[in-house]
């Protein structure tokens, strides 16, 4: 099996009306390095953390679940953070602070070291979406997950030069449809938008494909259910999967997810 390599955003996801405000490492390359490690890919995130004790916590998950940290770099200063309200199941998104991630940027060895894997995926909020030429150049193959914005002017640079694209989207519909056919034609080989409760899409060169959600027994954090799903669905991909295969595997982690707060689970 192939290296799935996560880079850009590394966050503390605070939750605060959990506990009276509960940390739990996260950031989407991270949440699906470690997705990726979970169902028996290798995986590494290469980025940036802070050097105080929340820039710890995430280093610290990260080797827990057996994800390479050799190019996650310990910068002076603070780690980004996101705050997190819960109400009820969902959450609701507050503010963010970038910390250490604002000027960061990836070493020349970084970025050979990315040309070791297979794929290489970033998130929206990576800062890094400059390298992506040079992946491709490199005959690299690059994932990028465009949250809920595909239109987006950060998203816009990125998708000709990514191999994999993924976005969430409310429902199936033709005008969804027709705006995923433009992103594979404009250069991306696999087009995916995540419905939710209401399933998955698909399109690559044999058409559209759907997957129902998987049922989720206890729904209790929504937070990280699309993470998982990407790394997941990648992690399939380098396991030479179909993508009916990749798509339900990756809807049954997503589904898990949902279970229980922060991404992944981080208890003791």
């Amino acid at each position: 099996m192939g290296k799935l390599m996560c880079f850009g955003s590394a966050c503390i996801d605070y939750y605060v009306n959990l506990n009276g405000g509960t940390d739990y490492a996260g950031g989407g390359p991270v949440n699906m390095a470690v997705a990726a490690s979970e169902c028996g890919a290798e995986a590494a995130f290469i980025g940036a953390v802070g050097t105080d004790e929340r820039g710890r916590q995430i280093l610290a998950q990260l080797r827990k679940h057996h994800v390479d940290t050799s190019h996650t770099t310990a910068v002076d200063g603070k780690t980004a953070f996101c705050e997190v309200e819960l109400a009820g199941s969902e959450r609701l998104l507050g503010e963010y602070e970038e910390g250490v991630l604002k000027d960061f940027e990836l070493s020349e060895e970084d970025l050979a070291f990315m040309t070791q894997g297979d794929i290489c995926v970033m998130d929206l909020w990576g800062n890094q979406e400059k390298i992506f030429p040079m992946l491709e150049s490199k005959g690299v193959k690059t994932a990028f997950d465009c949250a809920d914005r595909p239109s987006d002017p950060v998203s816009q640079a990125v998708l000709p030069y990514a191999d994999y694209v993924f976005f969430s989207a409310s429902e199936d519909s033709e005008s969804l449809r027709k705006q995923m056919k433009e992103i594979f034609e404009n250069g991306s080989s696999v087009v995916t938008a995540t419905l939710g409760e209401k399933g998955s899409i698909t399109y690559d060169r044999d058409g559209f494909h759907f997957c129902p959600a998987a049922e989720a027994y206890h729904v209790m954090d929504t937070l990280g259910a699309g993470d998982r799903y990407i790394g997941v669905f990648l992690a399939h991909v380098l396991k030479g999967e179909t993508v009916e295969e990749c798509m339900t595997k990756a809807s049954e982690a997503a589904a898990e997810v949902l279970s229980f707060h922060g991404a992944f689970r981080q208890e003791d």
